[in-house]
C-alpha cells in the first residue's frame, strides 16, 4: 500500500513524500536520487523492496511537488532528511543513494551515523576533486570538432 503527504521542514518548507509497504517494520529504506533538481525518479525501484521493508521517497526543495522555499545547501538537504525521519517516527534507515543521492546519504552519515542502518551508493559519491579527471576524459574522447562545439556551448565562463 502507497502513502503520500507533505511534511512542513523548520525552514518553512513542505516537501512532499512517499511510502510503500508496511511502515511500522524496521528497518526502513530511503531512496534518495540524483540532480539536484529532478523530481523522484526511483518509484520503479521501490515496489522492488516494498516485500521487504518500508520503502520511503521524496522530492527535495524545488522539484517535483516540493515547492521552493529556504535555502538550497547540503546542510539544508541533510537537515531535511532528518527532520523527515522523525516525521516518519523512523529511528534510523538503511540509504539507497544513486548519483547525487550518494552525496547526501554520505554527508546525512557523518553528521548522523546513529540513524544509517546500512548504506548503498550507486555512481557516486562524488567526494573530492572528481571533476579533474572527468573533464580530462571527457576531451581525450571527443574529437577537435566536439571540443569546440563545447567550448561554443560552454560560453565565456566554461571550465577546461
Amino acid at each position: 500500500m502507497e502513502t503520500q503527504g507533505l511534511v512542513p521542514m523548520t525552514d518553512g518548507a513542505q516537501l512532499r513524500w512517499m511510502a510503500l509497504g508496511d511502515t511500522t517494520r524496521r528497518p526502513a529504506v530511503m531512496l534518495l536520487y540524483g540532480g539536484p533538481g529532478l523530481p523522484a525518479y526511483l518509484g520503479d525501484v521501490a515496489p522492488m523492496i516494498a516485500d521487504l521493508a518500508p520503502v520511503y521517497r521524496y522530492d527535495q526543495h524545488g522539484t517535483g511537488r516540493s515547492p521552493w522555499r529556504g535555502p538550497h545547501s547540503f546542510a539544508r538537504h541533510v537537515d531535511d532528511l532528518a527532520e523527515l525521519l522523525d516525521a516518519w517516527d523512523v529511528p534510523s534507515a538503511v540509504l539507497i543513494g544513486h548519483s547525487y543521492g550518494t552525496d547526501l546519504a554520505s554527508r546525512f552519515c557523518l553528521r548522523h551515523a546513529d540513524r544509517v542502518a546500512a548504506m548503498l551508493l550507486m555512481c557516486g559519491p562524488f567526494v573530492g576533486d572528481w571533476r579533474t579527471g572527468d573533464r580530462a576524459e571527457r576531451r581525450r574522447r571527443m574529437s577537435a570538432a566536439q571540443q569546440e562545439r563545447l567550448r561554443e556551448l560552454e560560453g565565456p565562463k566554461a571550465v577546461p
